[in-house]
């Protein structure tokens, strides 16, 4: 009987670190150590939305899902994200991965989750 509620529990939830180590894989292989080029900008955040929403569809999982990605010239200039919602904090969800491992752009990653009745 523990495994069935421990099944239906799993299926109910979504495991932010696991989206967060996702995404960060998937924004590793698409930028590496990609040089700044504009025309390029579109191309990158599509493969890297698409790749995302595809991994997040395998889990089959009763949740909506949004993806965002923001990549900017890393050129001195700040950059600021910010996020408020109003949701069901024990089933919807949200995690922002920033990619940092590239000297010459910024990269900022976000996953919305929330729960399908």
């Amino acid at each position: 009987m523990a495994d069935l509620e421990d099944d239906q529990h799993e299926e109910l939830t979504i495991n932010g670190e696991k989206i967060t180590e996702d995404v960060n894989n998937t924004v590793r292989q698409k930028l590496g150590t990609e040089k700044w080029h504009p025309k390029k900008v579109d191309g990158w955040t599509k493969d890297i939305i698409d790749a995302t929403l595809k991994s997040l569809a395998e889990m089959k999982k009763p949740f909506k899902f949004v993806v965002t990605c923001i990549i900017m010239q890393r050129n001195g200039a700040g950059l600021s994200s910010a996020f408020t919602g109003f949701w069901n904090g024990d089933r919807d969800g949200m995690c922002s991965v920033p990619y940092n491992d590239n000297d010459n752009l910024h990269c900022i990653t976000t996953v919305y989750w929330i729960k399908i009745d």
